[in-house]
């Protein structure tokens, strides 16, 4: 299986398309920001959605149960480590992402004989400078940054119905109830089909 780069490239094609029909189920989470802070909005039938990760951290997890609670652990173990032996403002998504659990992601999904997380991962964190930053990772290790809030779905067309909503929406400049009746609403039509 792995003398040819076709037969391990078809393999990872595979695998993507395995990991995609699982996480398809899944209910969106939705990671927003306002005039105080950060919302992540999810819903599920089972406890446990949405984490905290460390100060100032949170998670919002769509997938398999133990492969959020094996990460969100991993999370947790990596920041407290970071701050530990730097210091509580050292740790940051973008350290414990690029330096920890993007790499093993990776690395993971890309090895054929280890079954692969099924999981996407929506992180958010209130800077420094008290202004709220939200990440999207995927089971693959790619993780993209945003400013205004942003969603993860099993399903690709309700997460770029829901991302241009909350692209549209000026939730900095919300109260908290405000806020979270949009998120609500945008996550609701977000869902439906479009007519």
């Amino acid at each position: 299986m792995f003398e040819e780069p076709f037969r391990w490239m078809e393999a990872i094609s595979t695998r993507h398309s395995y990991v995609r029909e699982k996480l398809s189920k899944g209910q969106p989470v939705i990671g927003i920001p306002y005039n105080e802070g950060a919302i992540i909005l999810g819903f599920s039938p089972q406890p446990g959605k949405i984490y905290e990760i460390y100060d100032r951290i949170a998670l919002g997890g769509l997938g398999h149960p133990a492969d959020v609670e094996r990460l969100r652990m991993t999370l947790l173990d990596m920041a407290h480590a970071e701050g530990f032996n730097r210091s509580a403002e050292d740790v940051t998504i973008g350290r414990l992402l690029q330096f920890g659990l993007a790499p093993a992601l990776k690395q993971n999904f890309e090895e054929i004989q280890r079954a692969p997380y099924l999981i996407q991962m929506l992180l958010a964190e209130i800077n420094h400078e008290d202004n709220a930053e939200f990440f999207r990772v995927n089971y693959d290790g790619y993780w993209e940054k945003f400013k205004q809030g942003t969603v993860i779905s099993g399903d690709d067309k309700v997460s770029e119905r829901i991302q241009k909503k909350i692209d549209n929406t000026d939730f900095v400049s919300l109260a908290l109830n405000k806020s979270i009746q949009s998120a609500l609403r945008i996550w609701e039509e977000g869902r439906k089909k479009p007519a």
